[in-house]
């Protein structure tokens, strides 16, 4: 790299004005909002074309002795940090005394946005490629990348920290955790601690075997009703709730699922919108108990009585029709989300992991077709993956960070940025990095303490700025009061709290007792249960999170 980040910095001063965005206020719970944009290279190594990006600040309104900055790095990648705002503020009250920065990625948010045409739209055809080779050329597209992104944040933490001395720490999640080490390997001494939360394996994570990895996540998910005796004991031995929803996921294919076709056509429910309604119920930390009712949903499409169709019909509707709360705050296409951007990172150095070979389309296809719960994010970065123009890979590619101290969060059933993927990371790098890992949290752990479970949050605060919290958030043991059970059936008021708020019953199941259900209810034709590979899975359970 021809230029020096740290000149550049001290060249250059952020002007914290207003934000120019629509949908959010300029004070939010306490903080106030405003932004910066800085002009940077668009090739660091040829400094002769630019590009903006920027960062909004939270600024706690009541002034504080201390002069303390968390930078979260969102994921995606193409996802700006604009989509954390409002997490941000409410897991970290202004009352903590920290300011906090969301930089937006090169190529999405207020920065630069990347698009395919004048007016930024992400609908990706071939037009589109055309047009991004057009404007930008091969060598300006390449430049919207992960490292190039790095030196991006090198800049704006040195420009701000020129103005702002004090303690910045790093906190990134999903994509971000990728960023983050992109970054601390190039600048391994521009801040004295980070956490990574939702953590990507640079060595072995790669997105075109991601379909069939949160299908996985969410057997091990369904075997925990098979684990708990208040759950299990709706299902017939021979068909646990894995096999009741592969079972109903294959009539679906051929339209021949009674229940959804007499009851409920009005919701156009096909195999992959179950598939996709299950995978965003059991994604993320932040929906650690909306996941709960899964096996009820299940167990109720086979069943199908009268007050099944009810309940049913309650939960397709609340759940199906609801409008994402993200489309009203749209202000622009790419705002905060550009697929372009992550169609360029993930074609380049993000579909494959370096052990992998190149696979066809019907392969990729098959795969997700054999999932249970699932994105299809895959099928149109296959379709586009033989013309896109990938950027070639650097000296970076692959690598992991040395930097410490550094602290690791994972969830045991994060379907995105999986367990055993965590660990295996983990245990190479534990000379300089600390892993803990979080029991049934799903992806990006420190969002169960929107429930009510603030382990997480406080082991990455406390990470983050030693001196300014309570010890005792330091302490790991906290992890022992997590549960280590799921409540799927009313059990417990939080548990009935959100069973009324997807089923508008207080217990999913639908009755105070849990007599087993007759096996002849439930027979199936034609089919034996995998059980050999339910035996495995119990063992993975148990045996993984004990490393």
């Amino acid at each position: 790299m021809a230029l020096n980040t740290t000149e550049y910095a001290l060249g250059h001063r952020c002007v914290w004005s207003t934000c120019n965005v629509t949908g959010y206020p300029s004070i939010y719970r306490e903080y106030k909002v405003d932004c910066c944009t800085l002009s940077v290279p668009l090739n660091y190594a040829r400094p002769n074309r630019s590009i903006t990006i920027s960062m909004s600040r939270l600024s706690p309104l009541q002034s504080t002795s201390q002069n303390n900055t968390l930078f979260i790095l969102m994921g995606g990648p193409g996802a700006s940090g604009w989509n954390l705002l409002e997490s941000a503020a409410l897991l970290i009250p202004a009352q903590l005394g920290l300011t906090i920065i969301l930089p937006d990625h090169r190529g999405t948010g207020l920065s630069t946005v990347l698009g395919c045409d004048d007016n930024d739209s992400q609908t990706i055809t071939t037009d589109c490629i055309t047009y991004l080779i057009s404007k930008w050329d091969i060598e300006g597209l390449n430049q919207f990348s992960i490292t190039a992104a790095a030196h991006d944040l090198s800049v704006q933490i040195q420009v701000y920290q020129a103005d702002h001395p004090g303690r910045i720490s790093i906190y990134a999640v999903s994509y971000g955790t990728f960023w983050l080490d992109r970054f601390l390997q190039i600048y391994p001494t521009l801040i004295p601690s980070a956490i990574m939360d939702g953590v990507i394996n640079p060595i072995l994570a790669s997105v075109s075997r991601y379909d069939l990895l949160a299908s996985n996540v969410g057997l091990q998910f369904l075997a925990y009703c098979q684990l708990q005796p208040e759950c299990h004991s709706y299902f017939p031995t021979d068909q646990p709730p894995y096999v009741m929803l592969y079972r109903i996921l294959a009539e679906l294919e051929t339209n021949k699922q009674q229940c959804i076709k007499e009851y409920f056509n009005e919701y156009q429910i096909n195999s992959e919108t179950l598939r996709n309604l299950f995978f965003k119920m059991i994604q993320s930390g932040e929906t650690y108990m909306d996941r709960t009712v899964i096996p009820a949903v299940i167990f109720r499409l086979n069943r199908c009585n009268i007050e099944d169709v009810q309940v049913l019909n309650f939960f397709f509707r609340s759940s199906l029709n609801k409008t994402d709360e993200t489309e009203t705050k749209e202000n622009g296409p790419g705002f905060l989300n550009s697929k372009v951007l992550y169609l360029n990172i993930i074609q380049s150095e993000r579909w494959l992991a370096p052990n992998e070979s190149e696979i066809d389309k019907e392969t990729v296809l098959a795969w997700h077709r054999s999932t249970l719960m699932a994105p299809n994010n895959s099928e149109q970065t296959i379709s586009f993956r033989a013309q896109w123009p990938k950027y070639p890979l650097d000296q970076y590619y692959a690598k992991v960070a040395s930097y410490s101290p550094l602290l690791m969060l994972s969830g045991q059933l994060d379907p995105a940025t999986t367990f055993p993927l965590a660990s295996q990371l983990a245990s190479i790098t534990s000379k300089t990095r600390t892993f803990y890992g979080i029991p049934l949290a799903g992806h990006v752990t420190v969002n169960i303490a929107k429930v009510g479970f603030y382990c997480p949050l406080h082991l990455m605060l406390a990470w983050a700025f030693p001196n300014n919290f309570p010890s005792e958030w330091s302490d790991p043991q906290c992890i022992r009061s997590l549960p280590t059970t799921i409540d799927f059936v009313g059990a417990t008021p939080l548990g009935q709290g959100y069973s009324m708020k997807f089923l508008n019953i207080s217990r999913p199941f639908g009755n105070d007792s849990y007599e087993p259900i007759s096996n002849s209810n439930f027979r199936l034709k034609g089919y034996v249960p995998n059980f050999y590979l339910m035996s495995i899975l119990i063992f993975f359970l148990f045996s993984t999170f004990s490393t």
